[in-house]
């Protein structure tokens, strides 16, 4: 097929050494020649399908076809040419292959200047009243902001992802489907939870989008982790993504949640197995313990209360709790009557130990 662009490509390239005298004539061949290709280009096509798989001959084809597309729009900018009648003949070609061949060419191929422009204007048409209507629904705005950031990075030349023909389809679906929800009119439903369903449908996985979604999912993860309970009910559409080249949008959610899951349940764990010290005294016996260890100079602070926040950190009673440094500061002496007994008790066995290790302390 690629053989049949011959002399069209001939007549393209050859466009800058042509005397301006003879460019209109040169575009009236060009336009001529784009007519005649169709044809010449089907008998190729026929001719190829006997012997070969076509699909790769179709899209070498069709890689040729913009190629001299853009070297034509090129020229006829660069010189200020009036006349379309060249580009319309080799875009009406274009149209005319791409809707015979539609399932042979690579969606992944970037899109031409002149569809681009259609598609913008449709989508920026169409933008203002499907966003009014979801923003009345409580979508929040940021998520609309971050669509809208993210059409406009389409459209900005150079900027990756590129558009690419399936873009055309991708984006006038999307459009639908946020339209149908905007005008849906039943009430007390869950806008919100919907909205992102579609979204992870439509695999919107623009990392601006995303990232507002984890900064709500921080926010309420109880809500974010009901929505995505069961990954394999979304009905994600096949082939469809804002960013071809990139994780899918539900992926990326459930390995973000199932990271914030996993930390949280190790935070959990680590603090699970903090080190304590696990006494055998009761709740008044610590208290009282702690009021002679401060008296007797055994800790750094003289400070009561700053002894009792370090103590209700690390020291728990025989019944495994940690005091708060009010109930250890607090002392009530005809309550704690049986708790002196108790420390008094073990003093003099300690005093005793002491005895007991260095025989020279009984003199």
């Amino acid at each position: 097929m690629i053989v049949s662009l011959y002399q069209l490509t001939l007549m393209i390239e050859t466009l800058y050494r042509v005397d301006q005298m003879e460019i209109p004539s040169r575009l009236y061949s060009i336009s001529v020649a784009c007519s005649d290709n169709f044809p010449l280009a089907l008998q190729a096509h026929r001719e190829a399908s006997k012997v070969e798989s076509t699909s790769n001959t179709v899209r070498l084809y069709h890689i040729q076809l913009l190629r001299l597309h853009q070297k034509l729009t090129a020229f006829c900018t660069e010189k200020d040419i009036e006349d379309r009648s060249a580009l319309n003949a080799l875009e009406e070609l274009l149209e005319r292959v791409e809707f015979l061949f539609k399932n042979d060419i690579d969606p992944k191929t970037n899109l031409p200047s002149h569809y681009r422009d259609k598609i913008s204007t449709y989508v920026y048409n169409r933008i203002p009243a499907i966003f009014d209507r979801l923003a009345k629904k409580n979508i929040p705005l940021v998520y609309l902001h971050e669509i809208q950031s993210a059409i406009d990075s389409l459209f900005e030349e150079g900027k990756i992802p590129y558009i690419q023909y399936r873009h055309q389809e991708y984006l006038i679906q999307l459009l639908d489907a946020l339209a149908q929800l905007a005008e849906d009119n039943r009430q007390r439903k869950n806008w919100h939870c919907r909205f992102l369903i579609l979204m992870i449908n439509f695999n919107f996985n623009h990392m601006g989008f995303f990232n507002r979604w984890k900064e709500f999912y921080q926010t309420d993860p109880i809500f974010m982790e009901d929505l995505l309970r069961f990954p394999k009910h979304f009905s994600c559409i096949r082939g469809f993504a804002y960013d071809s080249n990139r994780n899918s949008l539900l992926k990326l959610m459930c390995e973000y949640m199932q990271t914030e899951l996993s930390q949280s349940q190790q935070t959990s764990l680590e603090k699970d197995n903090e080190q304590f010290i696990h006494s055998n005294l009761n709740g008044k016996e610590l208290k009282l313990w702690l009021h002679l260890c401060v008296k007797a100079n055994i800790t750094r602070s003289s400070e009561k209360k700053e002894v009792a926040a370090e103590f209700s950190k690390l020291i728990k009673t025989k019944e495994g709790i940690l005091l708060t440094p009010h109930t250890l500061t607090k002392m009530d002496k005809s309550v704690e009557y049986a708790a002196a007994v108790r420390i008094l008790r073990t003093l003099n066995n300690m005093q005793a130990e002491l005895r007991e290790l260095f025989p020279d302390l009984k003199r």
